[in-house]
């Protein structure tokens, strides 16, 4: 018989003890001469229950003994055998399991960096479409910017080309003045001139007449002052020569505005500056006229008590007449005082009447200012702005306003304002 059919055998006895031992049936010789092994694992079983040593196999010098243990120890390496093949097989499930573990192991690392990868990509593309859209916002702002800069330069050429509204399409510089007069007049920021100063400073400069209408703030005062103060320079005024333009003006307001903006186109000549208005120390300001006043400017009364009563007031040097806002002249009973200055100064001079409204009354005041002109057969040149809308003194956009003072606080107000 072969290893293998002994072990069969041997498995098979021992099963059958097992079965016969728990219905308390005896094992039948045969089985017990075919494999003694199981007697013995009977006996051995017994002994463990009655904690008795375990005895061996009795030695036999028979070679049927020696075969019997031999088969008993070749079941042992039978089932010892089958036991390492059983305990194989679970350390290859083992193994195989925790490959398989290792496996998903790997796996759900590969997963979690490939989603990692792609949030990080996720991100980048967000970084990328968020400074695209950036870049398209500047742009677009970009784009407004420039469209409403297009816009407004396109709205200054119409009005430089068309000449329409308040300013002309006649530039400061083509003016023929000198050099100190045209450096103030950059320094004032000024680049083009009104129509009220396009169309009457040519003739002021000539020499000539000039009767203008205009509204208030269309910037008669600089039209009138520009070729004062070249007249002044052209002469070679000095204060020893006394005073070679007089401007009157209705309220102590504007003469104190118009001073303001004779003494920044005064900035770089050599000619003095002065004024003389209503409430101010008439004292000092017959001693500045002593000390010799090129261009004065003067509120009517004032001027005329000065004519009157100051000797050391020289005036018969006097080259051009001004007089600035006529109808408003008018309007505060200025008329007989105005007559009485006329008397006084030189009839050989220049004059010239600006007014915001032309009216029958300033008409007549116009005549009585030009009558030393009927000895000479020139006539006083008109200059008219917006003739049509003349029932309205100022220009569209000049805003005008004024405050409600009380009684008490009207002299601070005043002292703020003049100072």
């Amino acid at each position: 018989m072969d290893k293998r059919t002994k072990i069969y055998q041997s498995l098979a006895v021992t099963h059958l003890k097992q079965t016969l031992a728990k219905a308390c049936i005896p094992l039948p010789p045969a089985a017990t001469a075919m494999c003694p092994a199981a007697a013995t694992m009977k006996s051995a079983g017994l002994s463990k229950k009655r904690k008795q040593p375990v005895v061996g196999p009795p030695e036999s010098d028979s070679e049927e003994e020696e075969s019997v243990y031999d088969t008993t120890s070749d079941g042992d390496e039978g089932e010892e055998r089958q036991q390492e093949l059983e305990s194989d097989d679970e350390d290859e499930d083992v193994e195989e399991r925790s490959n398989d573990d290792e496996e998903g192991e790997d796996e759900d690392e590969d997963e979690d960096e490939s989603e990692e990868e792609e949030v990080k990509e996720d991100k980048k593309k967000k970084k990328k479409e968020k400074e695209q859209a950036k870049e398209m916002v500047k742009e677009d702002k970009k784009e407004k910017k420039e469209k409403e800069v297009g816009k407004e330069e396109k709205k200054v050429k119409k009005k430089k080309g068309e000449g329409s509204g308040i300013l002309s399409n006649k530039l400061c510089s083509e003016l023929p003045i000198s050099e100190l007069t045209a450096n103030a007049i950059r320094e004032m920021n000024y680049t083009h001139l009104t129509q009220i100063q396009a169309r009457s400073i040519p003739h002021l400069l000539e020499g000539k007449d000039v009767m203008g209408a205009a509204k208030t703030g269309s910037g008669k005062t600089l039209a009138f002052l520009v070729p004062a103060i070249e007249l002044l320079h052209h002469l070679h005024f000095s204060p020893r020569n006394g005073t070679g333009v007089i401007v009157v003006c209705p309220t102590r307001e504007l003469a104190i505005q118009t001073h303001n903006v004779a003494k920044e186109l005064m900035k770089y000549h050599s000619q003095t500056l002065g004024y003389v208005i209503g409430g101010n120390n008439r004292r000092s300001e017959a001693d500045q006229l002593a000390k010799g006043v090129n261009l004065l400017v003067a509120t009517p009364g004032r001027l005329l008590d000065h004519l009157q009563n100051t000797k050391s007031f020289i005036y018969k040097r006097l080259k051009c007449l001004v007089i600035d806002e006529a109808d408003r002249i008018l309007e505060q009973n200025f008329e007989e005082d105005m007559k009485q200055i006329f008397k006084r100064l030189p009839q050989n001079r220049q004059t010239v009447l600006f007014s915001a409204t032309q009216t029958p009354e300033v008409e007549k005041f116009a005549k009585l200012s030009f009558e030393k002109n009927e000895e000479s057969k020139e006539k006083p040149v008109y200059v008219g702005v917006d003739d049509d809308n003349s029932k309205q003194a100022t220009v569209e956009g000049l805003q005008q306003g004024y405050c409600v003072i009380s009684s008490e606080k009207r002299f601070l107000v005043l002292y703020a304002l003049i100072s």
